[in-house]
Protein backbone atom coordinates (compact mmCIF):
# COMPACT_ATOMS: atom_id res chain seq x y z
CA UNK A 1 0.00 0.00 0.00
CA UNK A 2 1.80 3.68 -0.84
CA UNK A 3 1.61 5.58 1.69
CA UNK A 4 2.12 8.86 -0.40
CA UNK A 5 -0.68 11.58 -0.42
CA UNK A 6 -1.74 11.95 -4.17
CA UNK A 7 -1.11 15.49 -5.39
CA UNK A 8 -3.69 17.48 -5.56
CA UNK A 9 -4.51 19.36 -9.16
CA UNK A 10 -3.62 22.77 -8.57
CA UNK A 11 -0.54 22.14 -6.59
CA UNK A 12 3.15 22.79 -8.46
CA UNK A 13 4.77 20.44 -9.81
CA UNK A 14 8.65 19.61 -9.10
CA UNK A 15 10.87 22.51 -10.92
CA UNK A 16 12.11 21.33 -14.57
CA UNK A 17 15.91 22.33 -15.31
CA UNK A 18 15.20 24.82 -17.56
CA UNK A 19 12.96 26.85 -15.29
CA UNK A 20 15.25 26.48 -12.60
CA UNK A 21 17.97 28.18 -14.60
CA UNK A 22 15.76 31.03 -15.77
CA UNK A 23 14.85 31.52 -12.10
CA UNK A 24 18.69 31.75 -11.23
CA UNK A 25 19.52 34.48 -13.89
CA UNK A 26 19.45 37.90 -12.93
CA UNK A 27 16.59 39.89 -14.24
CA UNK A 28 17.67 42.81 -16.86
CA UNK A 29 15.96 46.03 -16.56
CA UNK A 30 14.97 48.03 -19.99
CA UNK A 31 16.73 50.78 -20.91
CA UNK A 32 15.11 54.45 -19.58
CA UNK A 33 13.26 56.36 -22.73
CA UNK A 34 15.30 58.83 -23.42
CA UNK A 35 13.84 62.62 -22.28
CA UNK A 36 12.48 64.84 -25.07
CA UNK A 37 14.74 67.64 -25.94
CA UNK A 38 13.61 71.21 -24.29
CA UNK A 39 12.82 74.14 -27.14
CA UNK A 40 12.02 77.74 -26.56
CA UNK A 41 11.26 79.05 -23.41
CA UNK A 42 11.90 76.06 -21.73
CA UNK A 43 15.33 76.07 -22.19
CA UNK A 44 15.54 79.22 -20.05
CA UNK A 45 15.71 79.50 -16.68
CA UNK A 46 12.64 79.50 -13.85
CA UNK A 47 13.66 83.16 -13.05
CA UNK A 48 13.76 84.48 -16.52
CA UNK A 49 10.55 83.49 -17.29
CA UNK A 50 9.00 84.75 -14.20
CA UNK A 51 11.05 87.92 -14.62
CA UNK A 52 9.57 88.22 -18.16
CA UNK A 53 6.22 87.59 -17.54
CA UNK A 54 6.08 89.90 -14.27
CA UNK A 55 7.55 92.70 -16.93
CA UNK A 56 4.94 92.38 -19.99
CA UNK A 57 2.02 92.71 -17.12
CA UNK A 58 3.26 95.59 -16.18
CA UNK A 59 3.91 97.35 -19.41
CA UNK A 60 0.67 96.33 -19.74
CA UNK A 61 -0.78 97.64 -16.93
CA UNK A 62 1.08 101.01 -17.53
CA UNK A 63 -0.35 101.17 -21.08
CA UNK A 64 -3.67 100.58 -20.19
CA UNK A 65 -3.41 103.46 -17.17
CA UNK A 66 -1.64 105.67 -19.45
CA UNK A 67 -4.60 105.37 -22.14
CA UNK A 68 -7.19 106.09 -19.27
CA UNK A 69 -5.63 109.26 -18.49
CA UNK A 70 -5.17 110.48 -22.19
CA UNK A 71 -8.88 109.90 -22.62
CA UNK A 72 -9.52 111.33 -19.46
CA UNK A 73 -7.26 114.62 -20.13
CA UNK A 74 -8.96 115.05 -23.75
CA UNK A 75 -12.62 114.47 -22.20
CA UNK A 76 -12.25 116.66 -19.49
CA UNK A 77 -15.79 118.20 -20.26
CA UNK A 78 -17.66 115.31 -20.06
CA UNK A 79 -15.29 113.36 -17.06
CA UNK A 80 -14.71 116.73 -14.95
CA UNK A 81 -18.53 116.68 -14.33
CA UNK A 82 -18.98 113.05 -13.35
CA UNK A 83 -15.83 113.65 -10.92
CA UNK A 84 -17.22 116.71 -9.21
CA UNK A 85 -21.19 115.50 -9.35
CA UNK A 86 -19.72 112.25 -7.71
CA UNK A 87 -17.75 114.23 -5.02
CA UNK A 88 -20.76 116.87 -4.63
CA UNK A 89 -23.25 114.14 -3.55
CA UNK A 90 -21.00 112.38 -1.43
CA UNK A 91 -21.51 115.84 0.60
CA UNK A 92 -25.09 116.09 0.27
CA UNK A 93 -25.99 112.66 0.93
CA UNK A 94 -26.84 112.62 4.24
CA UNK A 95 -29.35 115.42 4.36
CA UNK A 96 -31.09 113.33 1.31
CA UNK A 97 -31.38 110.63 3.59
CA UNK A 98 -32.53 112.87 6.23
CA UNK A 99 -35.01 114.04 4.13
CA UNK A 100 -36.37 110.46 2.49
CA UNK A 101 -36.45 109.42 6.24
CA UNK A 102 -39.07 112.02 6.50
CA UNK A 103 -40.98 111.12 4.16
CA UNK A 104 -39.97 113.20 1.19
CA UNK A 105 -40.23 112.11 -2.19
CA UNK A 106 -37.01 111.22 -3.97
CA UNK A 107 -36.89 113.89 -6.78
CA UNK A 108 -38.10 116.35 -3.44
CA UNK A 109 -35.01 115.18 -1.47
CA UNK A 110 -32.90 115.15 -3.83
CA UNK A 111 -34.23 118.94 -5.63
CA UNK A 112 -33.98 120.15 -1.74
CA UNK A 113 -30.72 119.22 -0.73
CA UNK A 114 -29.37 120.90 -3.93
CA UNK A 115 -31.54 123.88 -3.68
CA UNK A 116 -30.52 124.15 0.26
CA UNK A 117 -26.76 123.49 -0.63
CA UNK A 118 -27.05 126.73 -3.49
CA UNK A 119 -28.88 129.12 -1.12
CA UNK A 120 -26.15 128.31 1.11
CA UNK A 121 -23.38 129.71 -0.42
CA UNK A 122 -25.05 132.64 -1.95
CA UNK A 123 -25.68 133.88 1.20
CA UNK A 124 -22.02 133.45 2.50
CA UNK A 125 -20.95 134.77 -0.58
CA UNK A 126 -23.39 137.61 -0.78
CA UNK A 127 -21.96 138.38 2.82
CA UNK A 128 -18.18 138.38 2.72
CA UNK A 129 -17.46 139.44 -1.32
CA UNK A 130 -17.69 142.67 -0.83
CA UNK A 131 -14.86 142.82 1.91
CA UNK A 132 -13.30 139.67 -0.07
CA UNK A 133 -13.06 141.74 -3.28
CA UNK A 134 -11.38 144.62 -2.14
CA UNK A 135 -9.05 142.37 0.41
CA UNK A 136 -8.28 140.17 -2.35
CA UNK A 137 -6.71 143.17 -4.61
CA UNK A 138 -4.07 143.82 -2.08
CA UNK A 139 -3.32 140.29 -1.17
CA UNK A 140 -0.75 139.84 -4.08
CA UNK A 141 0.90 143.14 -3.49
CA UNK A 142 1.68 142.89 0.07
CA UNK A 143 2.71 139.19 -0.18
CA UNK A 144 4.79 140.15 -2.56
CA UNK A 145 5.97 143.15 -0.43
CA UNK A 146 6.58 140.38 2.47
CA UNK A 147 8.76 138.20 -0.07
CA UNK A 148 11.26 141.41 -0.44
CA UNK A 149 11.23 142.48 3.25
CA UNK A 150 12.37 138.76 3.79
CA UNK A 151 14.91 139.01 1.77
CA UNK A 152 15.89 141.98 3.47
CA UNK A 153 15.93 140.29 6.76
CA UNK A 154 18.46 137.88 5.12
CA UNK A 155 20.66 140.50 4.15
CA UNK A 156 21.27 141.27 7.36
CA UNK A 157 22.59 139.66 10.11
CA UNK A 158 23.12 136.80 11.45
CA UNK A 159 22.50 135.54 7.93
CA UNK A 160 24.58 138.42 5.99
CA UNK A 161 23.78 137.23 2.84
CA UNK A 162 24.27 138.81 -0.37
CA UNK A 163 21.69 141.88 -0.90
CA UNK A 164 21.75 142.45 -4.30
CA UNK A 165 21.60 138.24 -5.85
CA UNK A 166 18.93 137.79 -3.18
CA UNK A 167 16.76 140.87 -4.72
CA UNK A 168 17.79 139.89 -8.03
CA UNK A 169 16.65 136.28 -7.51
CA UNK A 170 13.27 137.48 -6.22
CA UNK A 171 12.48 139.92 -8.25
CA UNK A 172 13.53 137.84 -11.35
CA UNK A 173 11.14 134.98 -9.31
CA UNK A 174 8.38 137.42 -9.04
CA UNK A 175 8.21 138.43 -12.61
CA UNK A 176 8.33 134.86 -14.24
CA UNK A 177 5.03 134.22 -11.61
CA UNK A 178 3.52 137.27 -13.40
CA UNK A 179 4.12 136.48 -16.82
CA UNK A 180 3.71 132.97 -16.90
CA UNK A 181 1.62 131.03 -13.99
CA UNK A 182 2.75 127.26 -15.37
CA UNK A 183 0.33 124.54 -15.79
CA UNK A 184 -1.32 125.29 -13.14
CA UNK A 185 -2.48 128.88 -14.60
CA UNK A 186 -3.02 127.81 -18.00
CA UNK A 187 -5.35 125.19 -16.80
CA UNK A 188 -7.15 128.44 -15.69
CA UNK A 189 -6.73 130.79 -18.32
CA UNK A 190 -8.13 127.30 -20.75
CA UNK A 191 -11.72 126.94 -18.47
CA UNK A 192 -12.06 130.43 -18.27
CA UNK A 193 -11.47 131.53 -22.06
CA UNK A 194 -13.94 128.75 -23.05
CA UNK A 195 -17.41 129.80 -22.02
CA UNK A 196 -18.92 126.86 -23.54
CA UNK A 197 -16.84 124.11 -21.75
CA UNK A 198 -17.73 126.20 -18.54
CA UNK A 199 -21.56 126.07 -19.21
CA UNK A 200 -21.80 122.73 -20.63
CA UNK A 201 -19.65 121.59 -17.36
CA UNK A 202 -21.79 123.49 -15.04
CA UNK A 203 -25.50 121.84 -16.68
CA UNK A 204 -24.20 118.57 -16.59
CA UNK A 205 -22.27 118.95 -13.16
CA UNK A 206 -25.85 120.16 -11.93
CA UNK A 207 -28.17 117.16 -13.76
CA UNK A 208 -25.67 114.53 -12.62
CA UNK A 209 -25.92 115.38 -9.13
CA UNK A 210 -29.38 115.47 -9.23
CA UNK A 211 -29.77 112.06 -10.81
CA UNK A 212 -26.83 110.53 -8.34
CA UNK A 213 -28.90 111.66 -5.12
CA UNK A 214 -32.30 110.84 -6.71
CA UNK A 215 -31.56 107.41 -8.65
CA UNK A 216 -27.87 106.70 -7.43
CA UNK A 217 -28.91 103.10 -5.44
CA UNK A 218 -30.79 101.96 -9.09
CA UNK A 219 -28.32 103.08 -11.12
CA UNK A 220 -25.47 101.45 -9.31
CA UNK A 221 -27.69 98.01 -9.17
CA UNK A 222 -28.21 98.74 -13.15
CA UNK A 223 -24.33 98.99 -13.47
CA UNK A 224 -23.73 95.32 -11.26
CA UNK A 225 -26.47 93.88 -13.56
CA UNK A 226 -24.09 94.32 -16.84
CA UNK A 227 -21.70 92.47 -14.98
CA UNK A 228 -20.73 88.74 -14.74
CA UNK A 229 -21.71 86.75 -11.82
CA UNK A 230 -18.73 86.06 -10.73
CA UNK A 231 -17.73 89.54 -10.88
CA UNK A 232 -20.58 91.37 -9.60
CA UNK A 233 -20.07 90.28 -6.09
CA UNK A 234 -16.50 92.14 -6.23
CA UNK A 235 -17.84 94.91 -8.24
CA UNK A 236 -20.55 95.88 -5.81
CA UNK A 237 -17.72 95.71 -2.78
CA UNK A 238 -15.07 97.75 -4.69
CA UNK A 239 -17.72 100.63 -5.56
CA UNK A 240 -18.85 100.14 -2.26
CA UNK A 241 -15.79 101.11 -0.30
CA UNK A 242 -14.44 103.39 -2.92
CA UNK A 243 -17.78 105.84 -2.64
CA UNK A 244 -17.24 104.97 1.06
CA UNK A 245 -13.65 106.29 0.94
CA UNK A 246 -14.76 109.36 -1.06
CA UNK A 247 -17.64 110.16 0.90
CA UNK A 248 -15.69 109.92 4.37
CA UNK A 249 -12.67 112.23 2.53
CA UNK A 250 -14.54 114.71 1.10
CA UNK A 251 -16.32 115.66 4.50
CA UNK A 252 -13.71 115.37 6.62
CA UNK A 253 -11.09 117.80 4.76
CA UNK A 254 -14.06 119.80 4.52
CA UNK A 255 -14.42 119.66 7.75
CA UNK A 256 -10.31 120.31 8.46
CA UNK A 257 -10.40 123.01 6.16
CA UNK A 258 -13.17 124.83 8.10
CA UNK A 259 -11.56 124.34 11.45
CA UNK A 260 -7.98 125.56 10.34
CA UNK A 261 -9.43 128.70 8.80
CA UNK A 262 -11.51 129.28 11.67
CA UNK A 263 -8.60 128.89 14.08
CA UNK A 264 -5.89 130.62 11.90
CA UNK A 265 -8.62 133.88 11.25
CA UNK A 266 -8.94 133.54 15.17
CA UNK A 267 -5.24 133.77 15.44
CA UNK A 268 -4.95 136.45 12.93
CA UNK A 269 -7.79 138.59 14.62
CA UNK A 270 -5.79 138.85 17.78
CA UNK A 271 -1.99 139.43 16.51
CA UNK A 272 -4.04 142.42 14.39
CA UNK A 273 -3.09 141.32 11.18
CA UNK A 274 -4.34 142.99 7.93
CA UNK A 275 -6.60 140.62 4.91
CA UNK A 276 -8.32 138.16 7.46
CA UNK A 277 -10.79 136.74 5.66
CA UNK A 278 -9.00 136.23 2.53
CA UNK A 279 -6.55 134.48 4.19
CA UNK A 280 -9.36 132.69 5.59
CA UNK A 281 -10.63 131.68 2.07
CA UNK A 282 -7.04 130.78 1.15
CA UNK A 283 -6.54 128.38 4.19
CA UNK A 284 -9.75 126.62 3.48
CA UNK A 285 -9.18 125.79 -0.11
CA UNK A 286 -5.57 124.81 0.68
CA UNK A 287 -7.25 121.77 2.90
CA UNK A 288 -8.22 119.96 -0.44
CA UNK A 289 -4.19 120.41 -1.46
CA UNK A 290 -2.73 118.19 1.29
CA UNK A 291 1.20 119.14 2.58
CA UNK A 292 1.19 121.73 -0.20
CA UNK A 293 -1.85 123.90 0.95
CA UNK A 294 -0.95 123.82 4.13
CA UNK A 295 2.42 125.28 3.55
CA UNK A 296 1.39 127.99 0.88
CA UNK A 297 -1.68 129.14 2.76
CA UNK A 298 0.84 129.44 5.83
CA UNK A 299 3.37 131.59 3.61
CA UNK A 300 1.02 133.82 2.65
CA UNK A 301 -0.04 134.49 6.52
CA UNK A 302 3.22 135.19 8.06
CA UNK A 303 4.15 137.49 4.84
CA UNK A 304 1.54 139.48 5.26
CA UNK A 305 2.67 139.61 9.10
CA UNK A 306 5.83 140.47 7.98
CA UNK A 307 4.99 143.29 6.10
CA UNK A 308 2.14 144.96 8.45
CA UNK A 309 3.92 144.13 11.66
CA UNK A 310 7.28 143.52 11.40
CA UNK A 311 9.57 140.25 12.68
CA UNK A 312 7.46 139.94 15.86
CA UNK A 313 4.29 139.08 14.47
CA UNK A 314 5.70 137.26 11.62
CA UNK A 315 6.96 135.00 14.05
CA UNK A 316 3.79 134.72 16.35
CA UNK A 317 1.28 133.79 13.01
CA UNK A 318 4.25 131.16 12.13
CA UNK A 319 3.75 129.51 16.07
CA UNK A 320 0.18 130.02 15.61
CA UNK A 321 -0.10 127.89 12.37
CA UNK A 322 2.13 125.25 13.93
CA UNK A 323 0.17 124.94 17.27
CA UNK A 324 -2.95 124.68 14.22
CA UNK A 325 -1.12 122.38 12.28
CA UNK A 326 -0.01 120.23 15.03
CA UNK A 327 -4.33 119.81 16.28
CA UNK A 328 -5.23 119.05 12.82
CA UNK A 329 -2.82 116.11 12.71
CA UNK A 330 -2.85 114.46 15.89
CA UNK A 331 -6.50 115.49 16.77
CA UNK A 332 -9.11 116.70 13.36
CA UNK A 333 -7.43 113.54 10.64
CA UNK A 334 -8.02 111.12 13.58
CA UNK A 335 -11.16 112.33 14.09
CA UNK A 336 -12.48 113.33 11.25
CA UNK A 337 -11.04 111.27 8.50
CA UNK A 338 -11.09 107.92 10.26
CA UNK A 339 -9.28 105.20 8.14
CA UNK A 340 -10.79 106.64 4.73
CA UNK A 341 -7.72 107.40 2.61
CA UNK A 342 -4.53 106.91 3.97
CA UNK A 343 -1.50 107.30 1.86
CA UNK A 344 1.79 107.67 2.29
CA UNK A 345 3.56 111.54 2.19
CA UNK A 346 5.59 110.58 -0.66
CA UNK A 347 2.85 108.86 -2.66
CA UNK A 348 0.74 112.23 -2.38
CA UNK A 349 3.57 114.68 -3.32
CA UNK A 350 3.71 112.90 -7.08
CA UNK A 351 0.45 112.72 -7.29
CA UNK A 352 -0.36 116.66 -7.02
CA UNK A 353 2.84 117.01 -9.02
CA UNK A 354 1.29 114.31 -11.78
CA UNK A 355 -2.36 116.11 -11.41
CA UNK A 356 -1.04 119.61 -11.70
CA UNK A 357 0.43 118.61 -15.09
CA UNK A 358 -2.10 116.77 -16.72
CA UNK A 359 -5.28 118.61 -15.28
CA UNK A 360 -3.83 122.42 -13.64
CA UNK A 361 -5.51 123.49 -10.64
CA UNK A 362 -8.81 121.19 -11.20
CA UNK A 363 -6.31 117.76 -11.00
CA UNK A 364 -4.47 118.75 -8.32
CA UNK A 365 -7.17 119.46 -6.57
CA UNK A 366 -8.16 115.52 -7.79
CA UNK A 367 -5.30 114.34 -7.72
CA UNK A 368 -5.05 112.45 -3.36
CA UNK A 369 -9.20 111.58 -4.11
CA UNK A 370 -8.02 109.71 -7.36
CA UNK A 371 -4.47 107.79 -5.42
CA UNK A 372 -6.87 107.42 -2.34
CA UNK A 373 -9.34 105.22 -5.16
CA UNK A 374 -6.48 103.41 -6.22
CA UNK A 375 -5.40 102.52 -3.02
CA UNK A 376 -8.69 101.13 -2.31
CA UNK A 377 -8.88 99.03 -4.78
CA UNK A 378 -5.09 98.00 -3.68
CA UNK A 379 -5.73 97.05 0.00
CA UNK A 380 -9.42 95.27 -1.73
CA UNK A 381 -6.96 93.22 -3.59
CA UNK A 382 -5.15 92.22 -0.38
CA UNK A 383 -8.02 91.51 1.46
CA UNK A 384 -7.16 94.62 4.01
CA UNK A 385 -10.46 95.76 6.12
CA UNK A 386 -12.97 98.32 4.91
CA UNK A 387 -12.12 102.03 5.16
CA UNK A 388 -14.37 103.04 8.23
CA UNK A 389 -15.08 106.80 9.08
CA UNK A 390 -17.35 108.51 11.65
CA UNK A 391 -18.78 110.55 9.76
CA UNK A 392 -20.55 108.16 7.54
CA UNK A 393 -23.48 106.90 9.81
CA UNK A 394 -26.87 108.27 9.53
Amino acid sequence: MNDEEPRRPDAPGPATPAAAVAASEPTVEAPPASEPTAHGGEVLPGWYRTAAAISWRFLAIVAAAGAVVYALVHLRVVVLPIIVALLVSTLLLPVVRWLKAHGAPDALAAAGSMLGAFLLIAAIGTAVAPSIGDQFGELRPRAEDGVRQASDVLADPPFNLSESEIRQTVDKGIKRLRENGGPLASGVKTGAVILGEIITGLLITVLLTFFLLKDGERMWGYFLSLTGRRSRRDADEIGTRVYAALAGYVRGIALVGLVDAVLIGLALLVIGVPLVVPIMVITFFAAFVPLIGAFVAGLVAVLIALVSGGLVDAALVLGAIILVQQIEGHVLYPLLMGRTVHLHPAVIVVALAAGGVLGGIVGVFLAVPTAGIISVVIEYARERPAPESPLLEG
